[in-house]
């Protein structure tokens, strides 16, 4: 990711661990992601579930979507700190 935007010279990285709140979105989504997808394969195969294959599943999803879904998180972020806060070129 550049340091600050091309267009109107907005900093991305405004203090040491700005993107925190990043990550902690980040993890927030994973986890309602794996639970819903757990509830949805318990439910879907209720009363004989394939344990393996659903946990399997779900880890799995676990390993691929926070790698896909970061970006995505840093870029609400910094859309929810600008609703707050106006932007100026000095960070």
């Amino acid at each position: 990711m550049t340091g600050e935007c091309g267009g109107c010279g907005l900093r991305f990285e405004r203090e040491q661990g700005y993107w925190v709140g990043a990550m902690t979105l980040n993890t927030a989504v994973v986890v309602a992601f794996f639970l819903v997808a757990f509830g949805l394969g318990v439910a879907l195969t209720w009363p004989d579930v394939p344990w393996g294959w659903v946990l399997g599943l779900t880890v799995g999803l676990n390993l691929v979507v926070p790698v896909l879904f970061y970006p995505v998180s840093k870029t609400l972020w910094i859309a929810l700190d600008l609703s707050f806060r106006r932007a100026t070129g000095d960070g």
